[in-house]
């Protein structure tokens, strides 16, 4: 039988500023239609490189649980440190907590003290963020949005059918 991972350091200060963060969705009605699944191929290609991957994947995670569990859920931060491979390093400028800060500065998430609230979804990329990507992924997403202006039956969008 294994020990329990320990909520505090060596030196008794605890790993993590909030050890238990209480999430809760993020409700945005626009954002849930025209967004993008954290765990989809639009997020994996081009938020990984605006996020990193400790974030997008903790986003995928949250977006499971979520999905799991709608009503929220306790959410045990060292636990889903050595899960996601971050380790126990804890403190705010440990490598979870960072990658939680991330998901904040993106607007995915917002966190007050232990309350985490969470996007089901993303939006696309703004016309900044696009152009930090690598030219091959900011070529791959100026042809993914031309796509998007164009309706099933072939004829471009107009500003009218966009609003």
């Amino acid at each position: 039988m294994t020990e329990p991972t320990p909520t505090v350091t060596d030196h008794g200060e605890p790993r993590f500023p909030h050890p238990i963060l209480h999430v809760r969705v993020w409700d945005d009605p626009i954002l849930d239609q025209l967004g993008h699944d954290p765990r989809g191929r639009y997020c994996e290609t081009y938020w990984t490189s605006i996020l990193g991957p400790s974030a997008t994947l903790l986003l995928r995670r949250l977006a499971t649980a979520i999905e799991t569990h709608p009503d929220g859920f306790d959410l045990d931060a060292v636990e889903w440190s050595l899960e996601l491979g971050l380790g126990i390093r804890g403190g705010k400028n440990g490598p979870f907590w960072r990658a939680l800060d991330r998901t904040s500065r993106f607007g995915a998430t917002q966190r007050n003290g232990a309350i985490l609230v969470v996007h089901r979804k993303l939006p696309p990329l703004n016309l900044r963020q696009v152009e930090r990507l690598p030219p091959h992924l900011q070529q791959a997403h100026h042809a993914w949005a031309a796509r998007q202006l164009i309706r099933p039956d072939g004829a471009e969008r107009t500003s009218i059918d966009a609003a």
